[in-house]
C-alpha cells in the first residue's frame, strides 16, 4: 500500500468553504483507493479539532502535529456518536450569543486585513525540521502540499536525503490572486509572478484546480508536469421545483470577495426584483457568509441562514442559484455544486473561469446588475427556462465532475510513480 503524507494548515475536516470541501474530498478519494493516507498539519489541535474529526469521517485519521504529536484517530460509529454528544453538551454550556459571535469575528478578520502578508511570513524553520523528521521515520512514496504557502516544507529534499513524488495542490494562481484582490481594495497573500514560479519549481507535479490555470502554470514551467484536479461532486437530478415564493439562493463561504459579490447584488439588483416580484421571490443566503454581513443593510425578503452541516437540502429547494462575484481566482466550488444539484445558476465572468465551455448553455453569464436583473427576471417568470437550463446544468455536471473525470489524472500519477525514486 503505497504511503501519501498530505501537507497542509487548513482544518480542512470542518468543511467551512469549497477549498476546505475539496481537500476533505480529495483526502477521502485517497483512503477509498487503498493509499495509506497521513496527515501532517500545522496548527493547534485540540480535544475539539479531535471531535471534529472524529465526525467528519469513518476509518482511522492519521496525522502528524508539532504540539500534539501523532495521532491515530478513530473514527468509527461509536466514536462518531460520542463526539456529537460532546459537541452538544460544549454547545449547551459555552456558546456565545449569536451577535457577539459574529462581531467578535469580524473583528479578528479586520486585524489580519490590517496587516501587509507576504508568502515569507508563513516559513516556520521548526516545522521545516519536524516534516524531514517525519519524512524520515515514514518514508512517503507521495507528499501533496496544499497551498504555495507552506512549499517550504519540501525545500531542499534532495539535499537532505529525501526521496518522495512532490505535488504542490495550489488552488489557484497566486499572483494572479493577489493582483485581483489589490485591485479590488481587498488584502491578499503578497507575491510575484517570479516568485511563485520559484515555489512551484520545487515539486514534480503541479495540480492546477481548472484548466486556464493549468496552461498558465505550463507557459510558466514549461518543463514541469501540470495536471488538473477541479472538484468532484456527484450529479444529482432532483424533480423540478415551481415553488412559491421563487426561492433564489446564495451559498458562500466567510472571505471579502464573497460579501462585496452578495452586499453589491443586494443593493444594485434585489431591491429592484423585489419592487417588481414583491412577494413572488425570496432570497436565502447560506453559509459562514452571513457572519460577515452584521453591516450590510439587508433588504427585504432575505433570509440569512447561516451555517448548515449539508447542504443538500438547501440545494434541492433552490429555484435559481446565484453567483454574482466579480473578482477572484480558481475554481468556484459553489458554481460546481450548483450545476451538481441540477439548478438553474446565474453566475459572472469571473465566477465561470475554468467553466467556459457551459456559458449560457449549461448556465447564464452577466457582468453588470442591469443584464442580472433581466436574465433572473426572466427566470422568475419563465418556468419552461428554468426546466430547461435544470436538464442542461445536470448533463453539464455528468460530462465535467464525476469522480473518474476530476482525479483521472491525479490517478495516473500516483499509480505511475516508483516508491524508488
Amino acid at each position: 500500500m503505497k504511503k501519501i503524507l498530505l501537507a497542509t494548515d487548513r482544518k480542512f475536516w470542518h468543511q467551512e468553504q469549497g477549498s476546505a470541501k475539496r481537500i476533505s474530498d480529495l483526502y477521502e478519494y485517497l483512503v477509498r483507493k487503498k493509499f495509506d493516507v497521513y496527515i501532517f498539519f500545522i496548527g493547534k489541535i485540540t480535544p475539539t479539532e479531535i471531535d471534529s474529526i472524529k465526525l467528519a469521517y469513518n476509518g482511522e485519521f492519521k496525522i502528524f502535529n508539532k504540539g500534539s504529536g501523532f495521532l491515530s484517530i478513530d473514527c468509527d460509529i461509536n466514536a462518531r456518536f460520542a463526539a456529537l454528544k460532546k459537541a452538544e453538551l460544549w454547545l449547551k454550556k459555552k456558546a456565545r450569543p449569536l451577535k457577539k459571535l459574529l462581531l467578535s469575528h469580524s473583528s479578528q478578520v479586520q486585524i489580519k486585513q490590517d496587516k501587509l502578508i507576504n508568502m515569507t511570513d508563513f516559513f516556520s524553520q521548526e516545522h521545516q525540521d519536524y516534516f524531514r523528521t517525519i519524512c524520515r521515520e515514514l518514508n512517503p512514496e507521495v507528499v501533496i502540499v496544499e497551498y504555495l504557502r507552506i512549499a517550504y516544507l519540501v525545500r531542499d529534499f534532495d539535499k537532505v536525503g529525501i526521496e518522495a513524488l512532490t505535488l504542490i495542490d495550489t488552488h489557484d494562481v497566486a499572483h494572479q490572486r493577489y493582483q485581483r484582490f489589490q485591485a479590488n481594495g481587498e488584502q491578499e497573500i503578497k507575491i510575484t509572478e517570479d516568485q511563485e514560479k520559484q515555489l512551484l519549481s520545487i515539486f514534480d507535479v503541479i495540480i492546477a484546480i481548472q484548466s486556464k490555470d493549468k496552461e498558465t502554470f505550463q507557459k510558466m514551467l514549461p518543463e514541469h508536469h501540470v495536471i488538473q484536479v477541479s472538484y468532484a461532486c456527484e450529479p444529482k437530478k432532483y424533480e423540478y421545483l415551481n415553488s412559491s415564493p421563487i426561492n433564489i439562493t446564495y451559498v458562500a463561504g466567510p472571505n471579502s470577495s464573497n460579501k462585496r459579490a452578495i452586499a453589491d447584488f443586494l443593493h444594485k439588483v434585489w431591491c429592484k426584483l423585489v419592487t417588481k416580484f414583491e412577494q413572488k421571490i425570496q432570497l436565502n443566503i447560506v453559509g459562514k457568509i452571513c457572519e460577515e454581513l452584521t453591516d450590510v443593510k439587508i433588504p427585504a425578503n432575505v433570509k440569512l441562514t447561516g451555517w448548515i452541516d449539508e447542504l443538500e437540502t438547501v440545494y434541492q429547494e433552490a429555484d435559481i442559484i446565484i453567483n454574482p462575484v466579480y473578482f477572484g481566482t480558481g475554481l468556484k466550488i459553489k458554481n460546481v455544486e450548483a450545476l451538481s444539484y441540477s439548478k438553474p445558476l446565474v453566475t459572472t465572468t469571473i465566477g465561470a473561469e475554468g467553466l467556459e465551455h457551459g456559458i449560457n448553455k449549461a448556465f447564464l453569464v452577466s457582468d453588470r446588475p442591469k443584464e442580472t436583473f433581466e436574465q433572473l427576471s426572466t427566470l422568475i417568470t419563465n418556468e419552461k427556462l428554468r426546466k430547461e437550463l435544470s436538464d442542461k446544468a445536470y448533463a453539464f455536471a455528468c460530462q465535467n465532475f464525476t469522480e473518474q473525470q476530476v482525479y483521472q489524472e491525479l490517478y495516473q500519477v500516483l499509480t505511475q510513480q516508483n516508491s524508488n525514486l
